[in-house]
């Protein structure tokens, strides 16, 4: 079916039938439920696991029912300019939509659902060229192939039947919505009251907080970041005066001293010893190699969980593993393993293969190094051991960063000595 006659057709139909209120409701309601389709499609591939996407419980996006009828009206009112023009405007209305959602919810609700921040020409994190340019390619499909078909085959319903069927979907739709609205707000009470109480709370108590927003959590990865700020922010408040002290000693262990701690190096020593664990020493990592990088990572979680009365020995242990990946992740030809881009997603479960095979594990070792990457990797930490291994990291990783940073440019600013120019 080419454009034109797409576009006959459905005036036609509009023409020769006076749709009720009701029909558009039904329209509304199967725009809504197609849009859950594609986007459960595209999280559930992307997340590797059935997702149910979107805001409501239920299987609707009501953001792709308003695009819709955005679409249809705008084709209907544009109906005599050249389609190419017409379908930029669609583009750019979609486009809009998205925006106004994206600011009005963090307005609202205090919180991002999504952000496209580290997608090139984005506006604002709410919006991004490479998804107004499928969305106006999505509008394009939508008006020649969907719209029409779908249209021809609710105008044959009967009005009793549709009727019946739009008032029940507003009662489900309104009964929905209020629910969704209250499970974010208990959502956000509940990171507060992790904020509040993280370490009075055990790591189950934790886990399981989290675990009842897993749908939310899922539907949208980017609070996965909202929880890791807002409980990394509680970590470095009750540490503050803990780190500054601290930084002399991991100093020295970087530098090769003996740990004061007998018990740290009884701890990992087995590990240090493995002929396979010292290949680490030959693969560079920020401005280190990952053995150095782990092992600093590992003595930082050692003495926040020995100060914090937790289990040291596992966060050592688990730490010292938790980049057990053998490969320079910058630039390798291996073909089973990931590319640079892949990396940060896929060497957590790397490290974990290599150290099972290697070594003996409990719990909690296994799951500091299968989610020392939190918040990329969708599913939160279990216990408090890990979230203290994923904040010594990034920590750490920051600081080495921005101390390579500094050298240069104070490399910059040295003039070589000579002739002045």
């Amino acid at each position: 079916m080419d454009f034109k006659l797409a576009e006959s057709s459905t005036l036609n139909i509009m023409a020769e039938q006076t749709l009720s209120i009701f029909y558009y409701i039904v329209l509304f309601a199967l725009y809504c439920f197609l849009g859950w389709v594609l986007e459960a499609i595209y999280r559930s591939v992307t997340q590797r696991k059935l997702v149910n996407a979107g805001f409501l419980h239920g299987p609707f996006l009501p953001i792709y029912g308003l695009a819709a009828f955005l679409v249809i009206f705008l084709q209907h009112v544009f109906q005599n300019w050249h389609f190419a023009p017409r379908f930029v405007l669609c583009g750019l209305a979609i486009t809009a939509i998205e925006y106004m959602a994206g600011f009005l919810t963090e307005k609202i609700f205090k919180m991002t659902l999504w952000n496209y921040s580290e997608c090139r020409f984005n506006l604002h994190g709410y919006v991004c060229l490479q998804f107004s340019l499928l969305w106006t390619l999505l509008a394009l499909v939508f008006a020649i192939f969907v719209h029409p078909e779908v249209l021809s085959q609710v105008a044959l319903l009967s009005d009793s039947f549709v009727k019946t069927a739009a008032v029940i979907f507003m009662f489900y739709f309104w009964v929905d919505f209020t629910f969704s609205v209250m499970t974010l707000a208990a959502f956000r009470r509940s990171v507060a009251y992790l904020y509040e109480q993280y370490f009075n709370l055990s790591s189950i108590e934790i886990h399981d907080n989290l675990k009842s927003f897993q749908r939310l959590l899922s539907a949208f990865p980017h609070l996965n970041k909202y929880v890791f700020q807002s409980i990394n922010q509680r970590i470095k408040l009750r540490l503050n005066s803990f780190l500054k002290p601290l930084k002399e000693k991991i100093i020295l262990s970087m530098a090769g001293r003996t740990p004061l701690e007998k018990e740290y190096h009884d701890a990992v020593e087995d590990i240090l010893r493995h002929e396979e664990f010292l290949k680490l020493k030959d693969f560079f990592h920020h401005n280190s190699s990952i053995y150095d990088h782990v092992l600093s990572v590992a003595y930082l979680s050692y003495r926040i969980c020995k100060y914090c009365k937790l289990d040291f020995r596992s966060a050592a242990r688990g730490a010292v593993l938790h980049d057990f990946f053998l490969y320079d992740w910058r630039n390798h030809d291996e073909p089973d393993l990931p590319d640079r881009k892949f990396h940060g997603f896929a060497h957590p479960s790397i490290a974990l293969t290599n150290a099972r095979k290697y070594f003996s594990l409990n719990e909690i070792e296994e799951d500091i190094i299968k989610k020392h990457m939190w918040p990329l990797t969708i599913v939160p930490p279990k216990y408090k051991e890990s979230y203290i291994v994923s904040f010594a990291d990034k920590y750490l990783s920051s600081k080495e960063f921005l101390d390579e940073y500094k050298k240069r440019i104070a490399k910059h600013k040295i003039k070589p000595k000579g002739k002045n120019r």
